[in-house]
């Protein structure tokens, strides 16, 4: 069989707008990328951290980056009209310029050079006065990149996860990713956390007791799912300067099963929707991190769209016209 072309039809590569995504280089959002150290100018900068040697059960989260980014091209938040319009509102939202600056450069066993060089590239971000979106990566990569708001106005950091994240070390090691808002708690630049979706059999008690002694908050999962996200939004931080930390096993693992660490009983999309509006309403949101998506056990790209999802909605409630 043989098919022919009609000449006078222009063809897919001579039009002004493809509109199919899997076409061209694969950026967060098909948005334009630039090397994080080169001149740019944007209002957010999505920056991927390919590192998992602090992970303790499962590893494969340095993979997460690009799981994220294979997805992202559906939602194609780039080009010349950037951002989406939403239905629920009826708003244009994320109508803000977003680059992709690439990746971090992490060296393999040598943790504290990567940590060093993440500080170093959201460093880069935040001199630029843009608002830095930044995939991971296992959780303990927070930690380096909060080092680099030290030189900034203080933060209150909004955890979303199904673990405090409070170990004071595991056999010796106190950068693993199940120490990571213990480490972040000990930084000038770190009022507090407010940690939210806590449900793990594994969460120790005097953990939990230090963690609410320093001034800390802690929503259990199970305060969402019996009460409703209405109940919680007055324990939210309020005109805080705020940055989001977003474990995707804050979710349920029935929707984000892609992750080293899974535990049952966590968080509904809608919920997270619904806290991550609050949060940002509520305060003048500086920064984001999505970690630990794994996709070694995700299913059909569930996960890392969730992840994609979560950060898109994110983007939209900071940028969305009227701040």
């Amino acid at each position: 069989m043989m098919y022919f072309f009609d000449a006078s039809t222009p063809r897919m590569a001579d039009q002004p707008s493809n509109p199919y995504t899997f076409f061209g280089i694969t950026t967060f959002g098909k948005v334009e990328h630039i090397p994080v150290e080169q001149d740019w100018t944007a209002d957010v900068g999505v920056l991927g951290v390919p590192f998992d040697l602090g992970t303790g059960y499962r590893s494969g989260a340095r993979f997460g980056p690009k799981a994220i980014r294979d997805i992202s091209v559906r939602y194609r938040i780039g080009g010349p009209k950037p951002g989406f319009w939403d239905l629920r509102t009826g708003k244009h939202k994320a109508a803000c310029r977003i680059v992709d600056l690439g990746d971090v450069v992490t060296a393999p066993l040598d943790w504290s050079q990567c940590f060093d060089n993440i500080t170093r590239d959201v460093g880069r971000i935040l001199a630029k006065g843009a608002f830095p979106v930044v995939l991971g990566g296992d959780h303990s990569i927070t930690y380096p990149v909060m080092r680099a708001f030290e030189k900034y106005e203080p933060v209150t950091i909004v955890h979303f996860d199904a673990h405090t994240d409070y170990r004071e070390q595991v056999l010796g090691v106190r950068f693993g990713h199940g120490s990571a808002m213990r480490r972040c708690s000990e930084l000038s630049c770190v009022t507090n956390v407010c940690s939210i979706g806590i449900r793990s059999l594994r969460t120790i008690e005097e953990e939990v007791n230090e963690l609410k002694q320093r001034g800390n908050t802690l929503i259990p999962a199970w305060d969402v799912h019996e009460n409703g996200v209405a109940s919680i939004v007055e324990r939210l931080p309020s005109g805080k300067r705020v940055y989001i930390s977003f474990d995707i096993d804050g979710m349920d693992p029935s929707i984000a099963p892609g992750t080293g660490t899974p535990e049952v009983g966590g968080l509904t999309f809608p919920q997270a929707r619904a806290l991550l509006e609050a949060v940002c309403e509520r305060n003048k949101v500086v920064g984001l991190d999505l970690v630990e998506v794994n996709p070694q056990y995700d299913s059909g790209q569930i996960t890392a769209l969730l992840a994609t999802q979560i950060i898109v909605e994110t983007i939209g409630f900071v940028f969305d016209g009227t701040r």
